[in-house]
Parts: structure tokens; C-alpha cells; sequence
């Protein structure tokens, strides 16, 4: 309930900088693809890439976060496009390790076909080309290395698609909290305007009490227009994460979680620096680019084609089959421009890496600072502003309804105001504190809030 406009300005603030706030997650833009390929990273990214549907959710009557997270990572097209890319480039490991497919040509003498003394002349050849040694197994490496990175992509979307769940689902349970205690304002206020117009009746209190009452009342029903469309503002979210009709009934939410421990900074940036799939994904094209300036400098050298041939315009049957060799004499100048491109690539995946690890570290430290802030508001309201406010609240309805000298009307209004914003900013506060925890599950990979064959979870468990 709200007094006066600045009042009520900031309740309606209050809404905003939750439900449009941004979370401390920076997706990354760097070539998404996505998951299960052969070769040595296969047990690696089997572990990154177990769905969250297998994670076991306790059944519930009402929306749980892990619930609306699975259904998020089901229904979402783009996790789908981004899997047939990373098969493309999983397809790619057993073919970059191969030989070039072998050739044979075939030529004949068409004016002998027919001839009186001889047969038809004919020549075929048979050839195959082997690159340098050791350029077939870096060729592999880097195949491998970059389906690596782009299964290490399609991991960040799932976990970024989890954490933008976990936080469109904060601010479902907040819109719902904050309508039951309008709901529960709504009720007292229509009893402090009964006990105020009893005591109008009966000569103890001013008409205005009863009218500074109704106009509560308003704008409580107000309040409560605007949360109805923050509802439906949220609902279209959750609904368009799961790319279903915006319309589309969501249920209610169950409770957040209670009593969650806060990961040391330490942990957490341990957490980060082991498991943050951008990281992993450019460590891995830092590997690929160092093998691409191997592969660069093997074109300096020589490959080796053996041939095979049969000649029948040769007289004698002894010089007919031949056998010899093919070599390529390599120019620098074809090859320089390789050479710079491939070093280009890694210097700019290194510098990549140390950006975006630099910023990580960064962003986890904000995203802890508010979650403690957060934290250490859920724990200074429910300890000692909500009781002491109700206290409060409770003598001054007393004094004004055993009509005490002392009792005000304005005082009685003024404790309720403080009980709805007091009760508005803790509910606030704990979907703030859940949407930090679900930016930290993010930026460490997991760490929060692990698959069952995921990252070993840190301290924050709910």
C-alpha cells in the first residue's frame, strides 16, 4: 500500500529492476555447433553434452525451476540446429585422417582399333598420392580439436538456456508473490476500513479515516492492474523459451529454494576456469589453430605420388608395365600466405582466450557481490525488519482501534505501507539472490547445479 506517488514510484521501480534487469551472463559469440564425434575427445564431451532431462526432478503440483528447465532444453529449436552442425563437424574427424582417393586414367589410339597388323593401343595408369608424414595425423587432431570446440558450443547454449530458465522462473515466483501480498493487503486494509468506519459511527474517529482507507484501497487495486501485466509479460517469456504459443497457460510456481550456501569466490573462480564451456571451446581451437601452423608449414615439403601404369604401343611385352614416382617441388611464394594466415588465426584465438577469461573473472566477481548482497538482505528481513514491522504494525492497529489518544489513522496506514514494501523487497530479494545463483551455474560450468554426469557440484546445492 503506498501514501504518497514517490511511494509508489518506487514499488513500480521496485518490479522493473527485477523482471528487466539483466543477468551477469555475456554469451559469447563464437562459432556455435554442437555434439557426439569420434576420436580422443569423445569421453569429454560425453560428459558435457548429458541432457538435463536426465537429472531427477521430485513431481510436483506446481512449476518447479528444474522442471522448467528441462522442458525449456526439450522444446528448444535451437539446441536441435546447433547439434546438426556439430554432426557436420564430427563427420569431418574420419575423412580428414584418410588418403586422398586413389586415380586411374585410361587412354586408347582410336586409329589402331581395327588395324590388319596390330591390336588397339592402350595405356592405363594408376596413381596415389601420399602427403608428407605425420600431415594425415595433424590433419586428424584438428578435426577432432574442432568438433571439440563446437560441442563445447552447444554446452553453453544448454547452460545458457538453464540460467535464462532459472531466471525468467525468479521472476514468475516473484509476480506471484508480490499478487498473494496484494491479495493479503487488499484484505487487511478492507478490515482497517471497517474497524474506521465502525469508529466513524460512533463519533471516535474522522470520515477521513474511512476515505484515506478507500484510497488505499485503489491504488492496491492499482498495484495490482500492473502486476496482472507483468504476469502476462512473464508468462510470454516462458513460453517462448519453450517456443510454444505466448498464450499458453504456465503453471503456477513452487517456493525457491531455502537456506542456500554461497560458494567461496575462490571455488567459484576454480569452478569457472575449469568448466566454462567458451573457455573450453577456444582452448580447443587454440589446439586446432596450433596444429592448422603445423599443417602450414608441412606444405613447404614434398608429397609423394606412386604410379602404375600399362603401355601396350610399347614393342616389346618387358617395357609395357611401368612404375615409377611423382613428387611436387613446393615454391615459398605459394606457400608464405599459409603459413601467416594459420599463425594469424592462433594469435587471435589466444588473445580471444585471455579476453574472455579476463571478462569471466570479472563477471563472476559482480555476480557473487550481488548474490551476497542479496543474501545478507533475505537474512537482515526475515531476522529483524519483518518482525519488528509487524510489531509495529500490530500496536498501531491496537491503539487505534481501543482508541487510545495516541492512536492515528496515518500511523495505522503507514505501518501497513511499510509491511507491503518490506514484504515486496524480501520477495525481491530472494528471486534476485535465485537468479545470481542461476548467472554462477553458468559462468562455472555447471558447477551449481551439475547434471548427473556433469562437473563435481561446489557448495551452493539447493
Amino acid at each position: 500500500m503506498f501514501s504518497t506517488c514517490s511511494a509508489r514510484r518506487h514499488q513500480t521501480s521496485a518490479l522493473a529492476m527485477l523482471l528487466f534487469a539483466g543477468m551477469a551472463i555475456t554469451p559469447m559469440a563464437w562459432a556455435i555447433d554442437g555434439p557426439t564425434h569420434q576420436g580422443a575427445a569423445t569421453a569429454s564431451r560425453a560428459a558435457l553434452m548429458a541432457p538435463v532431462a536426465a537429472e531427477i526432478i521430485a513431481p510436483s503440483a506446481g512449476l518447479t525451476p528444474d522442471l522448467l528447465v528441462q522442458k525449456v532444453l526439450q522444446r528448444n529449436p535451437g539446441i536441435e540446429a546447433m547439434q546438426a552442425a556439430s554432426d557436420a563437424a564430427g563427420a569431418r574427424i574420419e575423412s580428414a585422417g584418410a588418403l586422398d582417393d586413389p586415380m586411374v586414367s585410361y587412354a586408347i589410339a582410336p586409329n589402331t582399333a581395327g588395324g590388319p597388323r596390330q591390336g588397339l593401343n592402350q595405356n592405363v595408369q594408376f596413381s596415389q598420392k601420399f602427403p608428407w608424414p605425420g600431415t594425415l595425423d595433424l590433419r586428424s587432431r584438428m578435426a577432432t580439436a574442432e568438433a571439440e570446440s563446437a560441442d563445447q558450443q552447444v554446452a553453453d547454449l544448454r547452460l545458457r538456456l538453464a540460467a535464462l530458465a532459472r531466471s525468467v522462473y525468479a521472476q514468475w515466483y516473484y509476480v506471484h508473490r508480490a499478487l498473494a501480498i496484494n491479495a493479503e493487503n487488499v484484505t487487511l486494509v478492507t478490515h482497517l476500513r471497517a474497524v474506521a468506519e465502525t469508529a466513524y459511527a460512533s463519533g471516535q474517529s474522522p470520515q477521513q479515516d474511512v476515505l484515506q482507507a478507500e484510497v488505499e484501497l485503489v491504488r492496491l487495486s492499482n498495484q495490482a492492474i500492473e502486476l496482472r501485466r507483468l504476469q502476462h509479460t512473464v508468462q510470454a517469456k516462458i513460453n517462448g523459451l519453450q517456443n510454444i504459443d505466448p498464450g499458453s497457460e504456465v503453471p503456477a510456481p513452487d517456493d525457491l529454494p531455502r537456506e542456500i550456501p554461497l560458494s567461496t569466490e575462490a571455488a567459484l573462480q576454480d569452478a569457472a576456469l575449469a568448466h566454462y564451456p567458451i573457455l573450453q571451446s577456444i582452448h580447443a581451437r587454440i589446439a586446432a589453430s596450433r596444429d592448422r601452423v603445423a599443417l602450414a608449414h608441412k606444405s613447404y615439403l614434398p608429397n609423394v605420388t606412386l604410379l602404375a601404369g600399362y603401355n601396350s604401343i610399347m614393342d616389346m611385352p618387358a617395357k609395357r608395365l611401368t612404375v615409377g614416382i611423382a613428387i611436387n617441388i613446393p615454391f615459398g611464394g605459394n606457400h608464405r600466405g599459409e603459413v601467416n594466415e594459420a599463425n594469424a588465426r592462433l594469435h587471435e584465438s589466444e588473445a580471444k582466450l585471455a579476453d574472455v577469461r579476463n571478462q569471466l573473472l570479472s563477471n563472476l566477481d559482480q555476480t557473487r557481490a550481488t548474490a551476497a548482497q542479496a543474501a545478507a538482505t533475505i537474512k537482515l528481513y526475515n531476522g529483524k525488519l519483518l518482525p519488528l514491522i509487524r510489531l509495529n504494525m500490530h500496536a498501531a492497529e491496537a491503539d487505534y482501534s481501543g482508541g487510545s489518544s495516541s492512536g492515528d489513522f496515518l500511523k495505522l496506514i503507514t505501518a501497513q505501507q511499510q509491511y507491503l514494501t518490506a514484504e515486496l523487497e524480501l520477495a525481491r530479494a530472494r528471486a534476485d539472490f535465485f537468479t545470481q545463483l542461476a548467472s554462477l551455474n553458468y559462468q562455472t560450468g555447471g558447477a551449481i547445479w551439475p547434471s548427473s554426469s556433469s562437473a563435481t557440484a561446489l557448495d551452493v546445492n539447493p
